[in-house]
């Protein structure tokens, strides 16, 4: 309303004067946010898409179809969060670099990835077990040995007590003659073969004995050097999680940008700062693999690398994120 009078906006000569110019930067991102928005329409579209046919699918109409829109459906998704990250950087959200952990963070993933070496270097249970079994197994020989030296001499007993033509004499003839085999058969082979045995079996354990007292204390540090490793992975995402930060890509990749809700949360923090742990721990640096590059052909897949790395692989699965 003019009230009478010319204001600025019904000036011509003004608005012409005065006109704001054209922000080269702002309109970049404003088509960044359009592009956004029309594809989370495509996705909203494609996603109910596939639910219909899965709903179809399940009700046993089946359709090839339903895969390639799978398979749409994800790609989408990943354009869009590509789209939001650009929007995020182009409107100056700071990026937080969660691999630039430091080197006294560094020194403690070295020292816990000390733990898989050190405890192949202890005896095992079931081998300390087997030792056992060795040194008892001696003490059993011995008390055989004891049973038949006694039977012995209860035939000799039986033999000087007995007619030469009675029954009794003639058993106690063929079993003087089988004990007589016997103890001959543990003194030359049994016993001597037990004993050297048992003899290795004690100087095992004592080996053993040696290593674990050297060894459990190197276990113990590198299991309190695990314990604030995860401590301060764990608070370095939450932090970057509650500045708002924009996270690396290849953690959107794995874990998407936030917690899920409810009992599942703390699994997610735990499998984040487990996978960063795996990062710092083996110098990995792909921006976009949160593991790195899979094992190489022919690697043994048996090393605690890539163990770990199925383990951890395992773990987003079952976030099914």
């Amino acid at each position: 309303m003019s009230h009478g009078y010319a204001t600025y906006g019904d000036d011509p000569e003004f608005s012409q004067e005065y006109a704001e110019p054209a922000d080269p930067a702002r309109r970049d991102l404003d088509e960044l946010f359009a592009a956004v928005d029309g594809l989370r329409e495509a996705d909203d579209r494609l996603g109910q898409d596939v639910a219909d046919l899965t709903e179809r699918l399940e009700s046993g109409a089946p359709d090839d179809r339903i895969a390639l829109l799978g398979r749409q459906l994800e790609r989408l998704q990943q354009q869009v969060r590509v789209l939001e990250r650009a929007v995020r950087v182009a409107d100056g959200v700071p990026q937080a670099d969660l691999d630039d952990v430091g080197p006294e963070t560094r020194a403690l993933a070295a020292e816990a990835a000390r733990w898989d070496d050190l405890h192949k270097e202890l005896v095992t249970k079931d081998q300390r077990a087997r030792y056992a079994e060795e040194i008892a197994h001696l003490d059993a020989v011995r008390a055989a040995l004891s049973r038949c030296d006694a039977d012995l001499l209860e035939v000799i007993r039986v033999l000087a007590s007995t007619d030469r033509a009675s029954r009794a004499r003639g058993d106690a003839e063929s079993s003087l003659r089988a004990l007589s085999t016997r103890r001959r058969t543990l003194l030359d082979e049994e016993i001597p073969a037990a004993s050297a045995a048992a003899e290795t079996a004690r100087l095992s354990l004592r080996e053993a004995d040696a290593v674990e007292a050297r060894v459990v204390p190197q276990l113990e540090r590198a299991e309190r050097a695990w314990h604030d490793l995860q401590v301060r992975l764990r608070t370095r995402i939450t932090d970057a999680l509650g500045s708002s930060a924009l996270l690396p890509m290849w953690f959107g990749n794995a874990l998407g940008v936030a917690p899920p809700s409810g009992t599942s949360g703390d699994a997610w923090i735990r499998t984040a700062a487990s996978v960063l742990a795996y990062r710092v721990t083996f110098g990995v640096t792909d921006p976009a693999l949160p593991m790195g590059p899979p094992a190489p052909e022919g690697a043994d897949t048996t090393e605690r690398r890539w163990t770990w790395r199925a383990r951890l692989e395992s773990d987003l699965d079952e976030l099914s994120l």
